[in-house]
Formats: C-alpha cells, sequence, structure tokens
C-alpha cells in the first residue's frame, strides 16, 4: 500500500471490492478514543504484529482475526479501521445482510468470491463484517426450513473460509450470544467496547468541538451532560453546538450553552434499547449545571 498511490488503490479496490462493500483506507482514519482495557489489548496486538519473526520462532503466528462487541455507535468500525490504518493496509467494510442471497446456495457462493479475491488482493486488504450476527447466527436455534438451511450453509461457509484466509479479518456484533460458537472459536481476540467513561467523554467532546476553544470547565459540563451516551452520540451533539455557533446568531437563536443543548436533546437520541444519557433522563439539572459554567475561553 505504501508504494501505491491513494487514488490508484482506492481505484483498484473500488473496481474489485466495490460489490461487497465499502473501501476505506489508512488516510480517512481517525484515531479512536478507547479505555484503558481496550487501549492496552490494542496495543499488545500492534506489537505482537510487528514482531512476527520473534513469534516465528517460537513456533506462533500473529494474531489476525478479532471480534469486536459493544453497543450500537460506540466506535467499533472506528477501532478497526485505526488497527488497519497503523498497519498501512486498506479495509473493506461488509454490510453482513447484504451478503445472504434470496436462493439456496447464493449466500455461501457470495462469500467464497469475496475471499478469493481477498487472498488475491495485492494491496492486503483487511476485511470487516458490520453486524455479524446477521451472518453467523447459531445453527442450534436454526429450523429446517430453507431460509434456515441457507443460514447453516452460510456459517459453513464462513468457518471455511477464515480458515484459508491469512490476512485481517474483524467482525462486529451487538448481540455475541446469537453468534455460532465454532465462529465464536475462529477468533483468536474478543474486545468488548462499551460507553466511554468521564475522562474519555472529555476527550471526545473536545477533540470534536474544535476548532473552536471552549473552556475546560464547559468541555467537562458537556461531557457530563452526555453521560451514558455512545461517542456516536457525542459526536452528534459536538457538531449541534458548533452548528449553533455558526448559525444561530444569522437564525437569531441565543447560543448560550442550556439553550443549544436543549435544542439538540429536542431533536436526537440515544439508540433503541440503550439507556437514556443524563442530558435526556435529568434534562433540568443537567440544563441548570451548563448555565453555572464559562461557556467560550
Amino acid at each position: 500500500m505504501a508504494d501505491s498511490e491513494p487514488g490508484s488503490a482506492r481505484s483498484d479496490l473500488e473496481r474489485d471490492f466495490g460489490k461487497h462493500g465499502e473501501i476505506v483506507l489508512p488516510g480517512d482514519a481517525q484515531p479512536p478514543i478507547l479505555t484503558a482495557p481496550v487501549r492496552a489489548a490494542l496495543h499488545q496486538w500492534l506489537f505482537e504484529m510487528n514482531a512476527e519473526k520473534e513469534l516465528q520462532a517460537v513456533g506462533l503466528k500473529p494474531r489476525s482475526r478479532c471480534l469486536l462487541s459493544g453497543p450500537p455507535g460506540c466506535g467499533k468500525t472506528t477501532l478497526a479501521h485505526h488497527i488497519t490504518a497503523r498497519l498501512g493496509v486498506p479495509m473493506l467494510v461488509i454490510q453482513s445482510h447484504e451478503i445472504v442471497g434470496k436462493y439456496l446456495g447464493e449466500s455461501g457462493s457470495r462469500i467464497g468470491q469475496l475471499f478469493r479475491q481477498a487472498r488475491r488482493d495485492r494491496y492486503g486488504v483487511a476485511l470487516f463484517f458490520d453486524e455479524f450476527d446477521a451472518l453467523a447466527k447459531k445453527r442450534e436455534a436454526l429450523g429446517s426450513q430453507g431460509a434456515d438451511n441457507e443460514r447453516a450453509n452460510i456459517t459453513i461457509a464462513l468457518l471455511q473460509e477464515f480458515d484459508r484466509f491469512d490476512g485481517l479479518l474483524f467482525a462486529a456484533t451487538n448481540v455475541t450470544k446469537e453468534i455460532d460458537p465454532a465462529i465464536w472459536r475462529r477468533f483468536q481476540m474478543q474486545i468488548e467496547i462499551g460507553l466511554p467513561g468521564a475522562s474519555e467523554r472529555y476527550a471526545i467532546v473536545k477533540m470534536y468541538l474544535a476548532p473552536f476553544e471552549v473552556a475546560d470547565d464547559a468541555v467537562t459540563a458537556i461531557a457530563e451532560a452526555l453521560d451514558g451516551a455512545a461517542p456516536s452520540l457525542i459526536k452528534e451533539g459536538c457538531e449541534a453546538i458548533k452548528r449553533s455557533m455558526v448559525l444561530g446568531p444569522k437564525m437569531g437563536l441565543p447560543i448560550d450553552l442550556p439553550s443549544i443543548m436543549d435544542r439538540f436533546a429536542n431533536s436526537a437520541s440515544a439508540s433503541e434499547g440503550m439507556p437514556e444519557p443524563a442530558l435526556w433522563s435529568s434534562r433540568r439539572s443537567v440544563l441548570a449545571n451548563l448555565a453555572q459554567v464559562e461557556w467560550l475561553a
């Protein structure tokens, strides 16, 4: 990848893999803000990938398959993209439900085509299966109908292709308990990405509010208001703040922090099944707290 122009690489990869998903290149990656346990696991894995010769000397290979789990919007795709970017390889993001075909055997054929192309790829493309539980459901939970037989065939095809593929492979899921145990065992790493803690929320808010210079107390207050929010919702909140700062005066809208956050809460919410962050569950007290802090530095 390092020897290729990004435009040329993207064109080649989209030609070869465009029908299977979206290509993301190393230069497109954003740095994830991780909890300490996830950061430690990532550091060890990257170190191991750069110590291939040392591991071969004792009969080992760097681990190459990782299952990422956690609530929606917690950065599973961002983390996988960051890892592949650190290693200088492109990544193919595959929406797993789109692989499932209407006809018997169609899904297995698509999976075979995808992996054959990936094994031939000169850029060393990494594979990322999003919503992986849509593909790899437990076989004992399936019935005897045609659709269930097709699901079982998908699992068998995945098992075969996983064993043949030496490249980087990621899968992401919100419901690990639905994944077939044989597939689960093929992943040498399983990393759970939970909701960010206080320090991670502060860093996320600080990052997404740039280029605005916001007082530290205000960053802390915004992070506290979004306690219980996934990174994707925190990003939405920060973008809403910046949008209000740019457009609010032209629209005649107040741009004090409580007013901005109140408008944001009226137009957004956490994903279905997720707990309500503080801004929604305790709005009055949160807005009162926001009113007490210095807003812009």
